[in-house]
């Protein structure tokens, strides 16, 4: 019955934060001075002449009442297309599909990689506290954490492509491959290697410090300390006893850092000159192409209630007790 009650819990809870976002991104542009049609077409007041302020007005459902707007709005959201954007002519939700997939081929590859090694390394570096792998791991990367992901990008840019020309820095694929051949997917991979790299170290430090600071609190633990006194190897005790006790604190924060992952490929894909939602994003906001900004937001907050709800979960089915009682 607890647990039933915590998932009930933690879905109105994911529910009430969708339906916040839904709200605002309706009512924002109408709360704003100024004329609304401007806000959701994007188009200046001063450009438009008398006529198309009355058919955007029509269009987008604004001489209506404001119940039967956000009805409209909400149709918008239920039928996939997130509105339209005038700038560009064409559904919102179109145009969010065609870049997603570049952005995701950046960002689920660096947080898998940042994840695996600030665990790996964490544990590590954390059980062995104030040894010369740690001092120097930990130093390393507290200076890591305060080099911005723009320098990084640039610092491999000019260090793997312009002196030693050993990788492509900009696009995802040569203008030479041939879709749908090995090379052309090799391209890829080669072309695709630098923003990962640049996001993963952009990522790494803040998973490393949490898991290193955790694990050396956890390791004078008396649990711990009777498990050295066993004679259990030090692979075993990270594993079955360290990793017990931090997983789900990291589980939260992974969960909550991929959203910020995918703002991050905003510079990243500046850098490289690749096309995705950052790319998209930018050229929104220098268009002042409000709809595609709304659409963009929503999907970024989806991303992050859906990777949240699901380290919760995932929390729940790795120690209920614990994670119920924590609750209480």
């Amino acid at each position: 019955a607890s647990r039933k009650h915590y998932y009930t819990v933690l879905l109105d809870r994911t529910l009430v934060c969708f339906l916040l976002v839904v709200v605002l991104n309706f009512f924002l542009p109408r709360l704003l001075p100024g004329n609304p049609v401007a806000y959701l077409t994007g188009f200046s007041e001063q450009d438009m002449t008398p006529a198309q302020v009355a058919f955007y007005e029509d269009a987008l459902h604004l001489n209506k009442p404001l119940a039967m707007q956000f009805g409209y709005y909400l149709r918008s959201l239920l039928d996939g297309t997130l509105g339209y954007s005038y700038k560009k002519d064409a559904a919102v939700s179109a145009l969010i599909g065609e870049k997603i997939g570049y952005t995701l081929q950046i960002t689920v590859p660096a947080v898998l990689l940042s994840a695996g090694i600030g665990l790996f390394w964490g544990l590590r570096c954390g059980y062995k506290k104030d040894s010369l792998a740690d001092r120097f791991s930990t130093t390393a990367l507290i200076i890591l954490n305060a080099v911005p992901t723009f320098l990084i990008g640039l610092g491999l840019m000019i260090v793997c492509c312009f002196q030693n020309r050993l990788l492509p820095y900009t696009g995802l694929n040569s203008p030479e491959a041939v879709r749908g051949t090995a090379g052309y997917v090799w391209d890829r991979v080669l072309h695709l290697l630098l923003p990962v790299v640049t996001l993963t170290l952009a990522a790494l430090p803040s998973r490393y410090l949490l898991v290193r600071n955790m694990a050396a609190s956890a390791s004078d633990g008396k649990d711990i300390l009777y498990a050295r006194q066993r004679g259990l190897p030090d692979g075993v005790i990270r594993r079955d006893y360290l990793l017990r006790s931090i997983v789900q604190p990291f589980l939260t924060m992974l969960g909550m850092s991929v959203s910020l992952c995918v703002g991050g490929s905003v510079v990243i894909e500046k850098i490289f000159s690749i096309g995705g939602m950052g790319s998209l994003l930018t050229e929104a906001v220098y268009t002042l192409d409000y709809p595609l900004m709304q659409g963009i937001l929503f999907v970024t907050t989806c991303i992050m209630v859906l990777s949240i709800l699901l380290t919760d979960f995932l929390c729940l089915l790795l120690d209920p007790k614990r994670r119920l009682e924590g609750k209480g």
